[in-house]
Formats: structure tokens, C-alpha cells, sequence
């Protein structure tokens, strides 16, 4: 059962629909005049739209931008550059312009998204600049910025790359919660596995953010890690639970977990993810 959104999600959902709609119809050019509105969210909108329009205009735009003296062009064209469609020129370009702004620009909202953009594009190129990338990382896993710390988590994770673990155990123990909570999405993604992520995760459990504590008991139990048992029993007491916690008790393997899964039965009936748990760890108790 996931937990409902609470009304401060729902209001942000409710802006963006509003601003997409504003944007879905606007002409090339009322686009391009919205990229300096004093609202960024709403430039954020129309630099989206315009990105999924494409063409060269638009390329040689967010190429231009990218120097302008301005930091929220440059963030934008950043934003712009991530996941346009590019021919092989422009790619070479956008991709020298992605890397000199994450390390050099003096915005850390600049440095930020073209992080996150310079993983798009690795993604998009099917690991093609993934040497690129994990050597950008190296220098931005330590940038005073959160947010490009949390865009470096984010780029990790969009290639599979063992060489990308030590990088990532960095950003498991920094200081900042949403770091690490990304940096565990990247692990748990790319279902990295080592004592010492183990370790890393153990620690996350005493995490206040909830996602970043989310990710470790998710992590440790598909990774048959048993410290996590009595956590789990914890979770799944309270009044909300997540599909994903019953659904990974199955992989965890650990039959003290049946009681606290027949609870859940009484409590909220039968769905797929507990009656499946339910019958893997009555079979491996009915082994013992």
C-alpha cells in the first residue's frame, strides 16, 4: 500500500500541470521569451518544451546560452542540452560545453544541471561517455554544491559501471540526506554489491529522510542482509506500508518475518506482493 501524497506534493503536481499547459501551445518564439521570465519553474516548463521540439535552432540557442552572463540561461541551456536530439557534431559540441560548465561555472545550479544533463546524454549515447562521465565525477563527487552532489548520484546511476562504486560509497557517507539518498538509488539500480555498500546502508536506516532509509532496507534485504529483519517488522506494522517492503521480504528470505506478514493480511487483505512473500517463506520454513 503506498503512502498518499501529502498536499505538498499534490500542489507542486498541480503547478507543473499548470505551467505545461501554458506551454504545450506556445509558438517557437513565446517559448524562447519565457526562458527569461522571473519565474524559473515556468522557464524551466517552456526549456522543456522546446527541448522536446528540437531542431537546430533551438541546439545552437542552449549552445549560445551556455555563455551568457546570465546563470539562468546557462542552467537552462544546460537543461536543454541533456536530451535534445543531436547529430554527431552537435553532440561533440554539447557534450564540451556540458563538461566545462559542471566543472568551471561558478553557478552551482549551472554546475548542476549540466551534471545531471551529462548523464542524460550517456545514457542516450548507451554508455558511449561513460569513461567521460565517471572522470567528471571524479572532481564533482567532491563539489561544495548539494545539488551538484545529488546530480552526480543521479548521472551514476544511469550506466552500470563497477568502476562508479567507489565513487558512490563517497556520496553514501556525505553529509547531506538527499545525497545519500540518491546515491543508494544508483547502487540499488545497478545492483551494486559490496560489505562496505552493506555497511553504508546499515547506517542509513537511522537516516530521518525517509527515501535515503527507504533505499537502504530495500538494499539490504534483496541483498539477503539480515540486519535489516527487525526494521522490516517495524515498517510493516505502521498504518501505511509500501508494496515494495512486503514484495522484498520474499528476497530477505527470513522466516521470523511470517508473523508480521500475517498481520499484514489481517490489516489489508491480499494483494500479490504479501500472498507471493507469504508462500516463499512458508516454503523455506516448511525446509527447516
Amino acid at each position: 500500500m503506498m503512502m498518499v501524497r501529502s498536499a505538498y506534493d499534490k500542489k507542486k503536481d498541480d503547478i507543473h500541470f499548470e505551467y505545461w499547459q501554458r506551454c504545450r501551445y506556445l509558438p517557437e518564439d513565446k517559448l524562447i521569451a519565457l526562458l527569461d521570465h522571473d519565474n524559473f519553474k515556468l522557464s524551466l516548463e517552456a526549456a522543456a518544451s522546446l527541448q522536446l521540439r528540437g531542431g537546430s535552432k533551438i541546439i545552437r540557442l542552449a549552445q549560445m546560452d551556455s555563455f551568457s552572463n546570465r546563470y539562468k540561461r546557462r542552467a537552462l541551456a544546460a537543461f536543454i542540452l541533456g536530451q535534445i536530439k543531436l547529430n554527431t557534431k552537435e553532440e561533440k559540441i554539447s557534450l564540451k560545453i556540458l563538461y566545462d560548465l559542471a566543472l568551471n561555472d561558478q553557478s552551482a545550479i549551472v554546475r548542476s544541471y549540466a551534471v545531471s544533463s551529462f548523464g542524460h546524454r550517456c545514457e542516450k549515447a548507451k554508455k558511449k561517455y561513460a569513461d567521460t562521465l565517471l572522470s567528471l565525477a571524479q572532481s564533482t563527487v567532491l563539489d561544495k554544491s548539494v545539488m551538484v552532489r545529488v546530480s552526480t548520484a543521479f548521472a551514476l546511476s544511469v550506466f552500470k559501471n563497477r568502476a562508479s562504486i567507489p565513487l558512490l560509497i563517497k556520496l553514501l557517507k556525505d553529509t547531506h540526506s538527499e545525497v545519500k539518498n540518491w546515491a543508494a538509488f544508483a547502487v540499488n539500480v545497478n545492483n551494486y554489491d559490496t560489505p562496505e555498500i552493506r555497511n553504508c546502508f546499515v547506517l542509513l536506516l537511522d537516516e530521518k529522510n525517509f527515501e535515503a532509509r527507504f533505499e537502504a532496507i530495500i538494499g539490504l534485504a534483496k541483498r539477503q542482509d539480515k540486519r535489516v529483519t527487525q526494521i522490516l517488522i517495524h515498517e510493516l506494522s505502521q498504518e501505511r506500508i509500501y508494496d515494495e517492503m512486503v514484495e522484498v521480504t520474499a528476497y530477505l528470505g527470513d522466516v521470523s518475518l511470517l508473523p508480521t506478514l500475517y498481520q499484514v493480511k489481517d490489516k489489508f487483505g491480499t494483494f500479490k506482493e504479501l500472498n507471493t512473500s507469504i508462500k516463499v517463506l512458508e516454503h523455506l520454513k516448511s525446509k527447516l
